[in-house]
């Protein structure tokens, strides 16, 4: 399992990496990221990377989360994640190499590793059927955060995020469970972009 997660990574970070090549060559700052992300809902810490598209407004990514075994409750996880964040407006702050985004918005799905999780209670033939509605292996969910970056124009810029993020089953549990609060159902997580040469 270890060695999958590594390759997987290797594997990531050479497609990340490889076709920055262009870029730099016209030193300017190329489309491409990578990701270093804490919590919310993708592992303890998740490492990973992605393109920006629509004049920098969209950045789909692909995370790969780690979950500790003193964590997990048994087995260390892998969590891998697909997201995809909205970036609506930026504004300078003063100087030009300081940057923020004030709003942020996304959604994600992860798909987390492990013989205990499963896609369908069908699949998984531990419960009757209709028992569970719900896959414990994959999670859809939803983001809001803010962003600050600092780098000079036309060069790579690092940027600082913070995000607040739900998923499918909080939402539901939230509708029919009315004790439930907002800390019950949101997780915060943030981390670190740096935009590629």
């Amino acid at each position: 399992m270890a060695q999958a997660i590594n390759l997987m990574v290797a594997g990531m970070l050479a497609v990340v990496l490889l076709p920055t090549a262009s870029a730099r060559a016209q030193h300017a700052a190329g489309p491409y990221f990578l990701t270093l992300h804490v919590a919310g809902g993708t592992g303890l810490v998740a490492l990973g990377g992605g393109y920006r598209l629509a004049h920098e407004r969209l950045e789909p990514e692909l995370l790969v989360g780690y979950v500790p075994r003193r964590l997990s409750g048994g087995k260390a996880l892998a969590i891998f994640t697909l997201k995809t964040t909205w970036l609506p407006w930026k504004v300078g702050l003063g100087a030009a190499r300081w940057q923020t985004q004030p709003v942020t918005l996304g959604a994600m799905v992860n798909y987390t590793t492990g013989q205990q999780f499963f896609l369908t209670n069908n699949t998984a033939g531990r419960y009757r059927p209709g028992y569970y509605w719900w896959s414990s292996a994959v999670r859809l969910g939803l983001l809001a955060g803010t962003r600050l970056s600092y780098g000079r124009p036309g060069s790579a810029r690092t940027a600082a995020y913070a995000e607040l993020s739900t998923n499918d089953l909080h939402l539901v549990s939230a509708l029919t469970n009315h004790s439930l609060r907002l800390p019950d159902i949101l997780t915060l997580g943030g981390g670190l972009k740096q935009t590629l040469k």
